[in-house]
């Protein structure tokens, strides 16, 4: 930057952020304004708030992104006729923001160009600018005209190009190079696991910046669906301020709550985020094509493969080549020339610099960067003599052994490891290590419990680390279809099953075997209705919730969330009759056997769930669930019924033959029959203090993180492991099972069927 020391006359500097920070940082008094292209077309041209966004989303209907492209273009067109739809149609729109005054002008800036000199600096200004700066006293300068020689590495895998990286990188540091003064370029997020891990083993810290978008905390998620539906007042209300998040959700609103405009605050939270943490030692990650490379400073320019460097302009902008063209702007074609030449340029410019390329990862096959013909190629093998990590050398050992036992391929790399490391290879504790996680949310549901009681390492697995992907199935699609349907006919009074479930299956693509079943479903689903209808005829319960979500709040972000499909109930003024119904299309176990293990409660769980109904003096005719399948067309309720003849009356009055629910009758001395599944007040009072408990424990287990390996057993019956994908993971062990015995709840009336 030797040139500023010459500057006399009033300047402006043109050229990127980082040259800007360099610059401010001198603390120079000279005669100088900087900014970059960005902030000079602003000056130059116009700029714009949120309330030309705004006002282009609400006229036109477009996203927020759509809306900004459109305003950027602005800045290409005059007011005229171009006989160009997409031309005429931003001149339009010009002409309507400044009607409505939503474009600023900075009527001095011209003038002030014309009394200063203009530079320039280390930057390639683009074509349409550049003719406009050509009015005024402007010039280009070029520094640091260093032309050094570069090879390239290649590396059959990206695990050996960063192991590679990572060796250098120690090097230097032995040499006394501090990690600040060690840069990453061109770190895109396929290799951030890779980075991470490799690195770990060398007490290396990469600076990767991970970013969590505000939308993804359940604080957020919740206020965004409630904010959609009430006041931001009311959406407020209904979320803890105590959570840490929360100064973020209220940042953003305060920023943007001048706009009055509900969509704008919940777009920016769903684009706004949060950054990890840095550290003090770390090799800093920073930006191929911006960052000012300095002399005492070193620099791994990293997967230098065709597709990631450089990543090429498509023809695919609002304007397109052809118009950019006539408005005198570059092409998709000459931005990727230039783009090439300023890559090369980078790369010559720059003193200490190791470049490399992978030809494969676990994934996928990568060929290098169409620029690779700029530079000699060498092909790098790992070095494991000289090593500064031998735990990642026992690792090269381990996978050694794993290609000679599997394909009887011994390299030189096995004997040399071999002779300096021992390993127990092929041994192994599986026991689950202790972890320190602070849960900030807890969302506890029916399924995800049932999981961490028939293993807690599963949970572990499914709902901590995240590795069971949902992926749904055709029986999925069934089960919801079902549920939809349902809520659909039975809320708008609608006995036509087949257009609600048209609405739900439009967007759906089926294979001709499932197109033949889902017929069968349709057609069944139908007949559910049609009893469900008729169980009318039979019953007192007149009133009825559906889809009927039920939140219990456990202090500290602690949820425990179900949805009961169905609640029948009737107030006498007195009491409230309550009957609790879920569909289900499969053929769950409804049994109280394991309920003391919190296995298979699901109706149990809708029974203490319903206590946040706040009916008054409740009385609980049952809990069923209503089976639904295209083998078996009984679709009557099954489950428990109340013992009491007054209460389970209101449900069916011809309880002594039921015809609503299954299994129900009575003999001919009026006691109830031994398939009939009854309970008294007492026992159903009972098992929701026993769900509650369950709950509650759990929840407990999983706050400490108490996470081990420990399927349930039931007579040989491995109930833990049943479905579970993770046998590859755990390497289960007898010493693992728990044994748990069925134990059947209440009295004599209440056999399996």
């Amino acid at each position: 930057m030797n040139f500023i020391n010459d500057i006399k006359k009033e300047t402006l500097i043109i050229c990127n952020k980082y040259t800007k920070e360099n610059i401010l940082k001198l603390n120079k008094l000279i005669p100088i304004k900087i900014m970059t292209q960005e902030e000079f077309k602003e000056k130059y041209f116009f700029s714009y708030d949120e309330e030309s966004i705004i006002y282009i989303i609400n006229k036109y209907n477009v996203k927020y992104e759509i809306a900004t492209e459109y305003i950027d273009n602005l800045y290409y067109i005059d007011n005229k006729k171009y006989n160009n739809f997409k031309l005429d149609f931003l001149v339009s729109l010009k002409n309507e923001l400044d009607n409505n005054n939503l474009l600023k002008y900075n009527l001095s800036f011209k003038k002030y160009l014309n009394r200063v000199d203009i530079i320039a600096y280390n930057i390639r200004i683009d074509k349409y600018l550049k003719n406009i700066l050509k009015k005024y006293n402007y010039q280009d300068i070029k520094e640091n005209t260093n032309n050094y020689e570069h090879k390239v590495y290649e590396f059959k895998t990206m695990e050996e190009e960063i192991h590679y990286i990572a060796e250098e990188i120690s090097k230097l540091i032995n040499t006394g190079i501090l990690p600040n003064k060690i840069k990453l370029m061109n770190v895109d997020e396929s290799y951030h696991n890779t980075i991470e891990r490799i690195f770990s083993m060398y007490n290396l810290y990469p600076g990767i910046k991970y970013k969590r978008s505000l939308a993804s905390y359940t604080i957020i998620k919740k206020f965004i669906e409630t904010y959609k539906e009430k006041s931001l007042t009311e959406a407020l209300k209904e979320i803890d301020s105590n959570h840490q998040i929360y100064h973020e959700l209220i940042n953003t609103i305060n920023k943007y709550i001048k706009y009055d405009n509900k969509n704008l605050i919940i777009y920016k939270l769903e684009h706004s985020y949060i950054y990890s943490n840095t550290f003090d030692n770390q090799i800093d990650i920073v930006d191929c094509s911006g960052y000012i490379t300095k002399d005492d400073e070193y620099y791994f320019l990293i997967g230098f493969n065709e597709k990631i460097i450089p990543k090429y302009y498509m023809d695919t902008e609002y304007l397109t080549d052809n118009i950019k063209e006539i408005l005198g702007i570059e092409t998709s074609k000459e931005l990727n020339i230039e783009l090439k030449l300023d890559i090369i340029n980078k790369i010559k410019k720059t003193k200490n610099l190791i470049i490399t390329y992978k030809l494969k990862d676990e994934k996928n096959i990568y060929y290098p960067s169409s620029l690779i013909s700029s530079f000699e190629v060498e092909t790098k093998e790992i070095d494991i003599n000289n090593t500064y990590s031998s735990q990642y050398n026992k690792i090269l050992l381990a996978k050694e052994y794993d290609n000679y036992l599997r394909y009887g391929t011994r390299s030189n790399k096995l004997n040399i490891l071999d002779n300096n490391y021992a390993i127990n290879y092929n041994s192994y504790i599986n026991k689950y290590n202790q972890i320190t996680r602070t849960i900030d949310t807890l969302n506890l549901s029916y399924s995800k419990m049932q999981i961490y009681n028939k293993c807690a390492f599963r949970y572990y697995l499914t709902d901590v680390l995240k590795l069971d992907i949902f992926e749904e199935n055709f029986s999925t699609v069934i089960g919801n279809m079902v549920h939809f349907v349902m809520e659909k006919c039975l809320s708008n009074n609608d006995t036509d099953t087949d257009k609600y479930a048209n609405i739900f299956l439009k967007d759906k693509v089926f294979t001709k075997k499932e197109q033949f079943f889902l017929e069968k479903y349709k057609k069944s689903v139908h007949e559910l209705l049609d009893q469900v209808l008729s169980e009318k005829e039979y019953s007192k319960l007149d009133k009825a919730m559906y889809e009927k979500r039920i939140d219990i709040d456990y202090g500290n972000n602690i949820h425990f969330i179900g949805i009961i499909d169905k609640v029948l109930y009737l107030t006498d003024g007195l009491n409230t009759y309550i009957a609790l119904i879920d569909y289900k299309t499969g053929n769950d176990d409804i049994s109280l056997k394991y309920l003391k293990h919190g296995i298979n409660i699901q109706l149990p769980i809708y029974l203490y769930l319903s206590k946040e109904l706040n009916f008054n003096n409740p009385k609980y005719v049952g809990f069923y669930l209503q089976k639904f399948n295209i083998t078996d067309k009984d679709y009557r309720l099954v489950g428990y019924s109340n013992s009491n003849k007054d209460i389970i009356s209101h449900l069916d009055k011809n309880y002594d033959n039921s015809k609503i629910i299954k299994g129900l009758k009575t003999l001919k001395d009026g006691s109830f029959a031994k398939t009939s599944k009854v309970l008294s007040d007492a026992e159903i009072d009972e098992i929701k203090n026993n769900v509650e408990t369950i709950i509650k424990d759990t929840i407990e287990k999983i706050k400490n993180n108490t996470f081990n390996i420990n399927p349930k057993i039931d007579n040989d019956k491995n109930i833990g492991c049943e479905y579970c994908k993770f046998n590859d993971i755990c390497f289960k062990r007898k010493e693992d099972e728990v044994n748990i015995s069925s134990e059947e709840f209440g009295g004599d009336n209440n056999g399996i069927y």
